[in-house]
């Protein structure tokens, strides 16, 4: 996935005539951790992702290279695609990895492990759409804006995911499903 990735965002990108500065500016991401996801150095956020699809005018899905199948769509756990969320050198920011389970109409479903993390470096993010979660093992703790609960194995949440959003393991690493839709 991951060289699909940065070489479809390039192909995007100059494929409607935009420079960097030009894309920084509409996605109101920086242009150089744009240059990194193009060169490779960084893996970007899902949030990142739905910025970029929005602007190049694309399903999400299409950038993390599950694209519309047929009536179903199936991914195979031995088939899933697993993306470090981390650059290549350093210590992680977001503090989870990721894979990709499948996409359908504007829903885009992940299993993301969330590495424990203390409460003064949680990472905010915020896109268009919403999200659903489940906690299939450990505590995870989700923090809308400025209040933050602590969800355990079955427990599930949904919300708005253009408020600001950290999620965390807590006391150990977090497994969690994690669904994005209304892209």
């Amino acid at each position: 996935m991951k060289g699909e990735i940065y070489q479809k965002i390039r192909e995007l990108r100059e494929d409607i005539g935009l420079s960097l500065e030009e894309l920084a500016e509409k996605t109101g991401i920086s242009k150089t951790l744009l240059a990194q996801i193009e060169e490779g150095k960084m893996v970007p956020s899902v949030a990142t992702l739905i910025h970029l699809s929005q602007v190049f005018q694309v399903p999400l899905k299409s950038l993390t290279g599950l694209e519309r199948g047929e009536m179903i769509e199936v991914v195979r756990a031995h088939e899933r695609k697993e993306v470090e969320r981390r650059p290549r050198f350093g210590p992680s920011k977001a503090g989870y990895y990721y894979q990709a389970l499948a996409a359908k109409e504007g829903i885009d479903a992940f299993y993301i492990i969330f590495q424990e993390k203390p409460e003064d470096e949680r990472v905010f993010f915020q896109h268009e759409g919403k999200e659903f979660l489940f906690v299939l093992e450990g505590q995870l703790e989700l923090c809308i804006e400025e209040k933050c609960i602590l969800l355990g194995p079955g427990d599930s949440a949904s919300y708005e995911s253009r408020f600001l959003h950290a999620l965390r393991g807590v006391g150990k690493p977090a497994k969690a499903i994690v669904v994005v839709y209304g892209e």
